[in-house]
């Protein structure tokens, strides 16, 4: 070791040692100024570079629990309104079944229920139209799914309740098809003939009830038709007819399609014959026999699944659409291979429910319009005599009824009013309540099995997140106390040594007195 005087080694070295320990000692202050241990970049990249990735994704959880929850107070508020609907729904009802008592009710009476029943439409009405969510309406089709063309001809009632779009996606274009067209049950005669002096009495069963019915001797099939159609009304059986005995054609089927729809026809006195029964042998039949029918329900193909009507209803669920229709009577059967084509524009409610912008953390929402002039069922010119295999023609005007219809049909002077209709009236209230009670319950699943479960799920995952996050950056004061007091001590004890060396070249000066 030399002494210079130029250089002194020792208090660079120090100087330096020094240097270290004042920047340690400075992070070390920010650390503890800030609570955090990642201030820049280089307290740690990759740390940086997970924690501002987690930071990011926890303030989209947030606002996606946040998103949730005003998804579910706006159902709540549609709920809460469609509640209402129904009261008033039920409350109709019972003046329909009032004005059917016509015998114990006097035309004043009814005319008061029909008050009530106005004004009743008329709320409903004004529910429809000012249920709102902030400026977005609720209940007054606004908040549904609208088909951008025509609906097709064979689907009636279409309702979609949810749909998958892509992210920037207008409109989507569904396809199905009918594999399996519904039937109503049925049994067909030809070639019939009563052979009965004293006329046949039959008993015809069906989903609305039984009856006997007593149909007079050698009566033509048309006869045997007015006859079985006179209780349509109670049994859910009709019956078509053409021709004259023995040549007379007949076809006796139930008034709905499917498995439910059950056909029965007993002899309970006299004797007929008819032959060519369709799924039988021709013969002479007489009391005792019996012939009975079940209808076929529907199947329909969509997105490479087969779905199973309840006769020509339909209730699709995929990832891709939730939706309800039935098969158009009057377009039925389907031709094979026909594909059903419509588009469904992007105009429901969409709620973002998770962090990134992809179907399956999204929710898109259908709420059909509850205005009295869509809420009941679609009015069906359905026919009291259907066609039969060979024959060209055989009804007139008479051989249709109309069933169906909506609420805003029931008002004074319209169709349905409780002095004209109120047998259909009744239909179209109960359709009208099944209605309301589906997309109540269609909302309450989505706020019950979706978006609660989906705000529980995000609490998780928020702790969980909130937790790697605060290892990442936050500090632990204990360790870093132990640390700032280790920097201080260096720093103290480098300045004290940066002194003493700089003391060392005065040492050259004894040597240089000699």
């Amino acid at each position: 070791m030399g002494l210079r005087i130029n250089t002194n080694l020792g208090t660079i070295t120090a100087l330096r040692t020094l240097g270290i320990n004042d920047r340690n000692l400075g992070k070390s202050l920010e650390r503890l100024s800030t609570g955090l241990r990642i201030n820049r970049g280089a307290d740690d990249p990759s740390g940086l570079v997970i924690s501002e990735q987690l930071r990011g994704q926890l303030r989209a959880l947030n606002q996606s629990v946040t998103n949730s929850q005003n998804a579910s107070n706006l159902i709540s508020i549609a709920d809460a309104a469609l509640q209402e609907v129904s009261n008033l729904l039920v409350g109709l009802q019972n003046s329909i079944v009032f004005a059917l008592n016509t015998g114990g009710s006097s035309p004043a009476q009814v005319a008061a229920e029909q008050d009530a029943v106005d004004q009743a439409v008329a709320a409903i009405d004004r529910i429809a139209a000012t249920t709102r969510f902030s400026d977005r309406g609720l209940l007054n089709g606004t908040a549904g799914f609208v088909l951008t063309d025509d609906r097709p001809d064979e689907l009636d009632d279409l309702r979609v309740r949810s749909m998958s779009f892509q992210p920037g996606q207008e409109a989507r274009t569904l396809t199905l098809n009918v594999t399996t067209n519904p039937t109503r049950a049925s049994v067909e005669f030809t070639s019939m003939r009563l052979v009965s002096s004293t006329g046949v009495t039959l008993r015809v069963s069906g989903q609305r009830g039984t009856e006997d019915v007593i149909i007079a001797a050698s009566s033509t099939p048309q006869g045997v038709a007015s006859a079985i159609n006179s209780v349509a009304g109670f049994t859910g059986v009709y019956a078509s007819a053409t021709g004259t005995a023995p040549n007379g054609e007949m076809r006796i089927y139930s008034e709905e399609f499917g498995s439910n729809q059950l056909l029965r026809l007993e002899i309970i006195s006299g004797k007929f014959t008819a032959y060519n029964v369709a799924g039988g042998a021709s013969a002479a039949f007489s009391s005792l026999q019996i012939f009975s029918a079940r209808g076929v329900d529907g199947e329909v193909q969509f997105q490479g699944q087969t779905f199973t009507g309840v006769g020509r209803n339909f209730s699709i669920l995929t990832r891709v659409a939730d939706m309800q229709f039935k098969l158009d009577p009057e377009t039925l059967p389907v031709s094979s291979g026909k594909v059903i084509a419509f588009t469904v524009g992007n105009t429901g409610l969409n709620f973002q429910l998770n962090e990134l912008p992809r179907p399956t953390d999204q929710k898109s929402v259908g709420i059909d319009s509850i205005a009295t002039a869509l809420l009941g069922a679609n009015a069906i010119r359905d026919r009291i005599a259907e066609s039969i295999a060979g024959v060209s023609s055989y009804a007139d005007s008479s051989s249709y009824i109309i069933k169906g219809g909506f609420i805003n049909s029931l008002i004074t002077g319209s169709t349905n009013d409780l002095t004209k209709n109120p047998q259909n009236a009744a239909n179209i209230v109960r359709a009208a309540i099944d209605q309301v009670a589906t997309l109540r319950g269609f909302l309450g699943a989505i706020q019950a099995y979706n978006l609660q479960p989906n705000i529980d799920s995000l609490g998780v995952a928020i702790q969980n997140i909130t937790s790697s996050l605060s290892s990442l950056r936050d500090l632990d004061y204990a360790s870093e106390v132990a640390t700032f007091t280790r920097d201080q001590i260096l720093f103290q004890a480098g300045v004290s040594v940066l002194g003493n060396a700089n003391a060392i070249p005065q040492s050259i000066l004894t040597l240089l007195r000699g």
